[in-house]
């Protein structure tokens, strides 16, 4: 719908391309208020200065800063029209955003601005002789956006993200390299396009997604979403733009004249906005959000386990658990790894936890975990023969009222093949790991089981290799669906080597460490979670796994000996800090050492630092700040969350040159 002009206001005539209003994430408070203008430096309201010192001549001015919802990164455009972020309190620690330009032409990139959880970006792009246009892409760990708004020949930019899909937007109409006329404001619900204000520029929208403040005639505005209720924030002689709200939505900060000046959203304030000393340029604030370390352990590998499942699976017989209820269990033998490197993709498609017993009978822990988690009358899936699981083991779990699924064959490799024809006989990727060692594909085991919950639209499954071969078995099935169009992966130097003849996507470093970095850099291009095992031992990472599966993280190998994180997880969780919220540590101190905990809560936080927490119950269900599910969260504007194979390889193509650079 059109807005009802509230004033009698002169049509405005924008040029598209300007650097956009800010994103405003919600928060409690509203941290600190800080503006870039086109220099080397984003400056705050206490004085500090925060300036960028890439030691790169091509990079050396930051336009329109914008803070991802944690404040640990922002993200901007450079004077060469490029995308990148930039770590709150290290001005050399940069990196792209926006991909190269293609062959046919350079691609001007502006306005970016972090999604309302982080995972994604929106920014606007343009060739000669095409319009405006806005993008989405995820925020970190590769490239290829997409165009997100109608190819319709009209102009578009200046996006500002609201909570889940929702962003508002400029339009114009104009030649294709020269916008022209009235500009609109419209917004993107999630399914469709909407233009709620003429004569309007520079939208902004609230942290709560029911205001939008926009420019008129030198002014600030705001009204409600569906262009209603029109309020003028700003009356005063000088010339306004570029609006944000703060993260408690009460106030809207902007460009007054030469200098920034703040005031209240229900235009209280109108005729006296507040200056605020030492800023000029485009103001952005700055959210205070605390971030979490969570360390999921017990005393044995049957109680991390259980730890495990409790941080995320409901009691069955409380309706009123917050947590998810579990449809099955999946149970795998707890002193050898072979027949369960499959186990965290079944796990995740079967929407239950990965437990573990000996394989003479049911450890008595675990069959508590399983009674309390799920309803009698549904499956338990044993991994492996009754030479892994014995039949012992199977009757015990019969007799608690469950109905069992064993998946197995003559050895590790076929078991394997047996777990993923369970899971899908045709899938949409095929994630192939050696069955000799269990580092590859336990990182696997994460990526692929990412796929397969309920409402991707997609599905993936973890095969073993004998090393550098394929047994029988594993080779007539990547024969077949090879044939059916499944995507093969190589995991590792053996998985890619092994299955050489079907073209894989090959995915390994020259470490077990790099090869889980790797893995999780070309699956998860944004995440509020992030899995830490450590790499020198199975059991904690394989329940683990089926965790970061299920709520759509990556597992990162650690060396959890050492007393210091290994720099392969702290490249992601640094690189990827925009959106993560969670590090989770699977494991007792004994094996994961404590000395890691502060780094990795410091790699995902921003100046609201984190808060360490032991054995919680709310991994992956709701996020109390900011009361959305943070399960599977959008990447850009669909819900999909998972990634295409020319994303995959994007990204491992760009963290080879990034580790190249270094």
């Amino acid at each position: 719908m059109a807005l009802a002009s509230a004033v009698a206001l002169s049509a405005t005539a924008v040029v598209f391309g300007a650097p956009a209003a800010q994103a405003s994430h919600p928060g409690t408070t509203d941290g600190l208020l800080s503006a870039s203008n086109g220099t080397n430096t984003i400056r705050f309201n206490n004085g500090s200065t925060l300036r960028l010192s890439s030691g790169d001549p091509t990079i050396t001015t930051v336009n329109g800063a914008a803070w991802a919802p944690d404040g640990s990164r922002a993200i901007f455009a450079t004077e060469n029209g490029e995308i990148a972020t930039l770590r709150h309190n290290d001005g050399a620690n940069y990196w792209w955003v926006s991909p190269p330009s293609p062959e046919e032409g350079p691609v001007e990139y502006r306005s970016p601005v972090y999604r309302s959880e982080g995972i994604g970006v929106l920014f606007a792009a343009k060739e000669a002789g095409s319009p405006w246009r806005i993008e989405a892409q995820v925020a970190s760990g590769g490239f290829l956006p997409r165009q997100v708004t109608p190819a319709d020949g009209k102009h578009y930019s200046n996006p500002d993200s609201g909570p889940g899909s929702t962003f508002v937007y400029q339009s114009q109409g104009g030649g294709a390299d020269a916008p022209s006329g009235t500009s609109q404001v419209g917004v993107f619900d999630g399914s469709s396009f909407t233009t709620i204000a003429d004569d309007a520029s520079n939208p902004s929208i609230s942290p709560n997604g029911k205001k939008v403040a926009f420019v008129r005639g030198g002014q600030i505005y705001v009204a409600n979403i569906d262009g209603t209720g029109v309020v003028a924030v700003t009356s005063n002689a000088a010339t306004h733009d570029h609006p944000t709200f703060s993260p408690t939505g009460t106030t809207v900060a902007f460009a007054q004249g030469t200098g920034v000046a703040t005031a209240l959203a229900d235009g209280s304030q109108a005729a006296n906005p507040v200056p605020v000393a030492g800023l000029a340029g485009i103001p952005s604030y700055q959210p205070r959000r605390t971030d979490t370390v969570a360390r999921l352990a017990g005393q044995d590998r049957f109680t991390t386990a259980n730890a495990v499942s409790q941080a995320h699976w409901a009691t069955a017989s409380d309706q009123n658990d917050p947590r998810q209820f579990a449809d099955a269990v999946v149970l795998s033998r707890s002193d050898l790894f072979a027949d369960a490197l499959g186990g965290a993709a079944l796990a995740a498609a079967k929407q239950g936890p990965l437990l573990m017993t000996p394989p003479t009978g049911l450890n008595a822990v675990t069959e508590t975990e399983i009674r309390r988690i799920l309803p009698v009358g549904r499956t338990v899936y044993l991994l492996g023969s009754p030479g892994a699981i014995s039949t012992t083991v199977e009757n015990q779990v019969k007799a608690l009222g469950y109905q069992v699924e064993r998946l197995a064959g003559q050895d590790r490799f076929s078991t394997s093949v047996a777990i993923a024809n369970e899971i899908n006989p045709n899938p949409t990727y095929v994630l192939a790991a050696t069955g000799l060692n269990f580092p590859d594909a336990l990182a696997a085991g994460a990526a692929a089981g990412s796929f397969n919950v309920p409402g991707s639209g997609q599905s993936a499954v973890v095969v073993l290799t004998s090393d550098y071969t394929l047994s029988t078995g594993t080779k007539n099935y990547l024969d077949r669906v090879a044939g059916n169009g499944s995507r093969v992966v190589g995991i590792g130097l053996q998985g890619a080597q092994a299955t050489a003849p079907y073209n894989p996507i090959e995915i390994f470093g020259s470490s077990r460490y790099e090869t889980s970095l790797f893995t999780a850099w070309a699956f998860f291009g944004g995440t509020n979670h992030a899995g830490l095992a450590t790499g020198v031992d199975w059991p904690d990472a394989l329940s683990g796994g089926a965790l970061m599966a299920t709520i759509n993280g990556p597992l990162l190998l650690t060396r959890g000996n050492e007393s210091a994180l290994s720099f392969e997880p702290e490249l992601f969780l640094d690189e990827h800090s925009g959106s993560l919220d969670t590090a989770l540590m699977f494991g007792s101190a004994a094996v994961l050492s404590a000395g890691q905990q502060a780094p990795a809560g410091t790699w995902i936080s921003g100046p609201g630092g984190h808060t360490f927490v032991q054995n919680p119950t709310n991994i992956g269900i709701v996020d109390i700040d900011r009361g959305t599910s943070s399960a599977r969260s959008a990447t850009a504007v669909d819900s999909s969350g998972v990634r295409t194979p020319e994303q995959i390889e994007a990204a491992v193509a760009g963290l080879k040159e990034r580790l190249e650079q270094r």
